[in-house]
């Protein structure tokens, strides 16, 4: 049959413009939370319903290849925990990542009223991974002595009070590599026993069901789907939301290119069978 002969410059005009009518075009299209991201919602609010005010650890674990994927994610999370009155201590455990943390975190407490070093401290890169997080187990002002521009932990109204990991009435950790598999759950979470939830890219999400399963996770956001249902569920549809048009109607374009190849492979089959019968 032609049609199985189709040139696939036809169909790579169908997904450019799959992917570009919708970046030009606003429209809306239906956004339904999974259970991961839900879970990971309801435990933020389970913390600022049990204990208002408390101070939260983020880490950022991802750098500038994922920052599409990630950087919408530390938004939704980061509006999420200011609008809940939380506290927020940010950390890097990867070096690219710096740039990252700040950008989001000095956007988000713009447009939220929040101050550096009252509401929020950012406490930089520190190597070692880890022995970081093991370190920060025993005592944040061991493991960061400083913020990120030289002062005293102990000075800062956000952190002077905080001093083992348990201290932090959550743990969230974006993640762009193993860092909540292979740092934060065994040498963290197991062993200190603190609430934990994470972020990942797309490509992760599925090797981290085992610990939401486990419940060494109470939550989970993966991709941009995630942070787009996170979007969803604060009522507050940014980037995530935004950039799930052009992923959608894509998606959309490869399975209706798969159904017709499969139609017309059947089609042809069937047709050459009665020609030879």
């Amino acid at each position: 049959m032609k049609a199985l002969d189709i040139d696939r410059r036809i169909i790579f005009i169908f997904v450019f413009l799959g992917v570009a009518i919708p970046l030009m075009v606003d429209f809306t299209l239906p956004i339904k939370p999974t259970p991961p991201v839900i879970a990971a919602y309801d435990a933020f609010e389970k913390v600022a319903a049990e204990k208002p005010g408390s101070t939260i650890l983020l880490s950022f674990s991802y750098g500038a290849s994922t920052a599409p994927e990630m950087q919408p994610m530390a938004r939704a999370v980061l509006r999420h925990c200011f609008r809940l009155g939380f506290k927020v201590v940010a950390i890097c455990l990867w070096p690219d990542g710096v740039g990252l943390a700040e950008s989001v975190l000095a956007e988000v407490a713009e447009e939220m009223g929040k101050k550096e070093d009252v509401d929020y401290a950012f406490l930089g890169y520190k190597p070692g991974t880890i022995a970081v997080i093991l370190n920060m187990g025993q005592d944040l002002h061991t493991a960061f002595p400083v913020d990120s521009k030289g002062v005293s932990l102990a000075q800062l109204p956000v952190t002077k009070n905080i001093h083992p990991l348990t201290d932090f009435s959550f743990v969230f950790d974006f993640a762009a590599g193993d860092s909540i598999e292979f740092w934060w759950i065994p040498y963290g979470q197991e062993k200190y026993r603190f609430p934990f939830a994470g972020g990942c890219t797309a490509v992760m999400a599925p090797d981290l069901f085992p610990f939401l399963q486990s419940g060494q996770m109470l939550g989970m956001l993966g991709g941009l789907a995630g942070a787009a249902e996170y979007e969803t569920l604060i009522g507050h549809p940014g980037q995530a939301t935004e950039g799930m048009r052009p992923q959608s109607v894509t998606h959309l374009i490869i399975i209706a290119f798969i159904i017709l190849g499969n139609g017309m492979y059947f089609l042809s089959r069937r047709s050459s069978g009665q020609a030879t019968g």
